[in-house]
Parts: structure tokens; C-alpha cells; sequence
């Protein structure tokens, strides 16, 4: 499988622009880097004459509780803005979907990536790894040397790992039936 063919998302040089439609927004910067992004947007809201809902965490673990209670409040016209490390983004943008948001009502800007966030198809272990995509890693669970492969699952917010020499661990012949 080529690039071409992957879910890795391309995040984008400059922040999205807040939506002119948008008539609530809740703003999250996870991490001191998100800092100039949040204060671009709280101002881009101010310019459409919006009050958004500002949230600062230092990580995703920190946001998540804060983030479900605006969950809880969105309407028609909310949009979601989320700035900071790919792993928190890809994490907060899974938990606004699995709480019934659309995808275009949730805008990321990420801000570097320190690390990356890996499923064990083997496990369901997510471990954090600062592997590069095409490298490898330790599973947290399982201790299997995962293959951080060239996809993103938008539900669970990470890249999936599989075990890099699963072909040769697999018996050589598998019989039809009983011995």
C-alpha cells in the first residue's frame, strides 16, 4: 500500500479559520503551544460576535471531563476548535464524534507531535511512542514489537499497530481439520 492510500491525516501550516456559521464554539488548547492559536480564535469569535467557551489544559487526560460538559450543552451551529499535540487532537476530535458530533463541526490545528498514540490490534492496548509512522514499538499490554502502520482510526483517536513479525510467528501449515 502506497501513501497515497492512507489515513494519516495531513495537518494543515496555519489554523482553520473560525466557521462565519457558527453560532457556538468552544475553543480547547491542550499544551502551552496552543496558547497563540486559542487567543487567534478567541479574537476571530469576538470579531463574529460570539462569546466562545475557552478551555485550557495542559493535556488531553485534563480536557476530556471539561470537554464532555460542552458536549452536553451543543446545539445546531456549535463548532468544536481544537489546538495542541496530534495525540491530544486526534483524542479530544474521537471523543466529539463518539458524543454525536459531525466531522465539520470539529476544526484541529495541531501544534507538533511529540508523540504518537498506537492500538494494539492485538491487545486494545493504546500505547504512547514517539515512533515515527513505518516504525516500531513496544506494546504497553502485550510486549509485542508493534508496526506503527499508515492509518488513523478517527474513532479511536490513534494509529494502529499490529505485530511487526506476525507471518513469522503463524505456524507454517494450518490443517483443514483434526490431526
Amino acid at each position: 500500500m502506497t501513501l497515497e492510500h492512507t489515513s494519516v491525516p495531513h495537518w494543515a501550516a496555519t489554523p482553520p479559520a473560525v466557521p462565519a456559521t457558527a453560532r457556538q464554539v468552544t475553543v480547547l488548547g491542550i499544551g502551552s503551544a496552543a496558547g497563540p492559536v486559542v487567543r487567534g480564535w478567541e479574537f476571530a469569535c469576538r470579531e463574529l460576535g460570539l462569546r466562545p467557551a475557552v478551555l485550557l489544559a495542559g493535556s488531553a487526560e485534563e480536557a476530556m471531563p471539561r470537554l464532555a460538559v460542552q458536549l452536553q450543552g451543543a446545539s445546531v451551529g456549535w463548532r468544536l476548535l481544537v489546538a495542541g499535540p496530534e495525540a491530544d487532537v486526534l483524542r479530544a476530535r474521537s471523543r466529539a464524534l463518539e458524543a454525536g458530533a459531525v466531522p465539520a463541526e470539529v476544526l484541529t490545528f495541531v501544534t507538533g507531535v511529540p508523540v504518537r498514540r498506537v492500538h494494539c490490534a492485538h491487545c486494545r492496548t493504546e500505547t504512547e511512542t514517539g515512533a515515527a509512522v513505518g516504525g516500531t514499538c513496544p506494546c504497553a499490554g502485550c510486549g509485542r514489537t508493534l508496526h506503527v502502520y499508515h492509518h488513523v482510526s478517527r474513532r479511536l483517536g490513534a494509529y494502529l499497530g499490529y505485530m511487526i513479525d506476525a507471518e513469522d510467528a503463524a505456524p507454517a501449515h494450518v490443517s483443514g481439520g483434526p490431526a
